[in-house]
Order: structure tokens, then sequence, then C-alpha cells
């Protein structure tokens, strides 16, 4: 009896000691991954980008036509500077002899007066012309009465009252009136005038579309599209420029009175240290951020040499004043890349993989392959769902972070498989 509740008891305490166990292991697998856990800095992946800008200072460099005076004399300004004109568009008047304003104001005397007869001409004794018209009509219908009756006497009679009637209508109204010589020597004394004015007056018109400007500085034969390519910096830095305003009341024959500028097309050129020169190649469009505002241009062509390398930017768009500056510092961004965005101490290396520690639904680090896109000193552009590996002829397909994933920061603190806390 005592053996059988011995062995009972003993067969009670293994199931005691075995659940026991069981309940230890239980909180050990529970309480270990808590003990190694951390709070590190996690971020959510989200789509950005990131730009590399270079400050640079530039040369603007237009298509530019300078236009001289043809003659001596008194000018005056018909376009306002930087004012946009079609080819053949009046930009400027020279006055060869000085024309008193006594001239003038007779011209404008003799235009208003031919102005008032001709408006008036309608009007001169239009009760008189009408009245001799009805006579007429009576005459004429006279005429013809008499004509069915035969009787050419009178017909003869009716005929000489008829040209009387049409003579003093003509004296009335027409060219033997009064107003009709009186406007015909105002006509006479108009020409007269106009030919004396005409000839002392020199037009100047541009000769093709574009900008008009009025200011010169010293670059245009320096810098244009066909030679800016030969163009050397230190040369260019040596050239001592002054901006001249064209402007005057008078000018010479041969003086400089404005330059046609084209708006369509223009260049700025800038020199590159080489380290940096990478970042850059030709056909390539890039963002151009002068102190007016931004435009887009393109890399024209780009010419190395020893020390650095110059870049030609070809720009379409306009910038305000673009016609009259000729150097300028601005900002270039070289790079602009898209895609998600991470800080670059996320990114680690295992096994020669660089990655980052992505969590999983139990908030395990798991590490993921990256592909680098592009990086600056703080964050960097990655690929995101897949990117592809080349091994030899294979191509492999690789799984990377996708949007909105929780991502370790500072990756090399924490281990594969670590639990991170929020």
């Amino acid at each position: 009896m005592k053996k059988k509740q011995d062995k009972k008891r003993k067969r009670q305490n293994k199931l005691y000691y075995f659940f026991f166990g069981i309940v230890i292991l239980y909180f050990l697998v529970k309480l270990v991954p808590v003990a190694l856990s951390t709070t590190i800095e996690t971020e959510i992946a989200k789509y950005g980008s990131i730009q590399i800008n270079y400050p640079i200072n530039g040369y603007i460099v237009r298509n530019e036509k300078l236009i001289k005076s043809e003659s001596e004399g008194n000018i005056k300004y018909f376009v306002q500077d930087g004012e946009k004109v079609e080819k053949g568009y009046k930009v400027a008047e020279i006055y060869r002899d000085t024309i008193d304003s006594a001239t003038r104001k007779k011209l404008e005397v003799i235009n208003q007066r031919i102005e008032s007869l001709n408006e008036n001409k309608e009007n001169l004794f239009d009760r008189d012309v009408n009245k001799l018209d009805q006579e007429i009509h009576i005459i004429i219908e006279g005429m013809k009465a008499y004509r069915e009756k035969g009787e050419l006497l009178k017909i003869e009679e009716l005929k000489k009252e008829l040209n009387s009637k049409v003579e003093k209508k003509r004296i009335i109204h027409g060219d033997k009136s009064f107003a009709g010589k009186n406007l015909d020597a105002l006509k006479q004394e108009q020409q007269m005038l106009e030919s004396k004015i005409t000839s002392a007056i020199t037009t100047i018109t541009s000769t093709e579309t574009g900008v008009i400007s009025y200011f010169i500085d010293g670059y245009e034969m320096i810098l244009n599209p066909l030679n800016m390519g030969a163009v050397d910096y230190q040369e260019l830095k040596k050239q001592k420029s002054q901006t001249t305003d064209l402007r005057a009341e008078k000018t010479i024959l041969g003086q400089p009175i404005f330059k046609i500028v084209d708006n369509s097309q223009w260049y700025l050129i800038a020199w590159i240290d080489k380290e940096n020169l990478s970042d850059f190649k030709a056909g390539k469009n890039v963002g151009l951020k002068f102190p007016q505002g931004t435009i887009n241009g393109q890399i024209y062509k780009i010419i190395e040499n020893d020390e650095n390398g110059m870049i030609i930017f070809k720009i379409d768009e306009y910038v305000e004043d673009y016609h009259k500056i000729r150097n300028i510092d601005i900002e270039v961004t070289a790079v602009n890349h898209e895609g998600l965005k991470i800080y670059n101490d996320c990114i680690v290396e295992k096994d020669g993989i660089k990655g980052v520690y992505v969590l999983d639904v139990s908030r395990f680090a798991r590490f993921k392959p990256i592909k680098i896109v592009g990086q600056q000193e703080e964050f960097a552009i990655v690929q995101s769902n897949v990117f592809y590996e080349k091994h030899g002829e294979d191509v492999k397909t690789v799984e990377t972070i996708k949007l909105y994933d929780e991502i370790v920061r500072h990756g090399t603190r924490i281990k594969e498989g670590q639990l991170v806390y929020e």
C-alpha cells in the first residue's frame, strides 16, 4: 500500500516539474529577446529627392547685333529698353537738320484745314445743289416731251438752259468751286512741307526680331556664340568692362545707338573644378537659380583643360534683364535623384552587401539589401521594391525595401533578429 502511494507521489512530482519547466522555458523564450531588445530610433521609408547644387560664377553670352547711326543729328527713341520688337519695327528717328517748330506747326494747321474741307465739301451749298438738280431734271423731262412733239426750237432753248444749270453746279460743287481751288492749293503746300521734314529725318528700324538693349559693356566682340568655346578664363577675368547707356539727345555718324538681342536662345559659360565635372554631362537638363528666379537649362558642351572644365549652358527661357547682365553668380542643380529617401546612418554592410534593417510585424530587425541611386552628406536615395543584379549572363531579382517600411536608424548599433521597441 505504501509502495503504491510512493509511486503515485513520484509520478505527480515528475508531472509538476515537467509543467514547471515548460513555464520557465516559455518565460525564457519571451524574456530573453526583451532583455536583448533596444529602443533605437526608426524612420518610415517615404519618397523624396536629393539635389546636388554648385554655386558658380558665369558669363552670359548672347547673339546680339550692334546698330550704328546712319547720320548725325538729334535722336528720338520709340522703344523701351528690354522691349521685344518684330523685324522692321521703328526704334528711333534721327533729325539731320534742325526743323523749327513753326514749320511743324504750319504743317499741322494745313492738315487740319484739309481735313475740314474734305468733311465740309459735301455739305457746301447743299441747298443750291439740290435745287439745281431738281431744275435739271425738269429741263430733261421737258426736252423729252418736245422731242416727241417734234418741236426742235424748243429743244435747243432747253439745251442752252441745261448747259447753264450744269455749269453753275460745277462752279458751286465741282473742281471750279472755291472749295476745290482752296483744297488743291493746300495739298500742294502740304506736300512741300512734308518733303522738307521727311528729308531731314532718318528712321532706324530693327533688322530682325529680338529684344532692344541700349546697354553695351565691351564684351560684345569677345563673348558671342561663335567664339565662346575658345574663351580663356584667365584672360576673360583681366577684361575691364564698363556698362554704358547709349541713349542720348544727339548722335554722330557711326555711333552705336542700340543692340538687337536674340531672345529665343542664349548661353551661360562657367568653369568648374575637375573633381566635380563627373556630375555634369553634355545634353543633360539642369536647374539654374538666378537672383530673379529659377529656370531650366541644358548642358550644351563641356571643354576640359588641365585645371578645370568650361561648361556651356544653353537657355531658352526668359530671365529679367538678361539682355544687359554679363557676369553673374548663380546656383546650378547638377544632380536631382528621386526615390525612397533614407538617412545615411541607416545603411550598413553585411557580407559585403549594403543594406538596412527593416522591422517585421513582430518588430524584429531583418536585413534588406538596397541599391543606392544617389547620395549626399545626410541622405541617400534608394530604389524601391526590387532591383536587378547581373551575375555573368544571369540577371538576379533582389527584393529590397518598399514604401512605408520601418527602417532602423544607426543600423550599426543592432544585429540581425534583434527586437526593437517603439
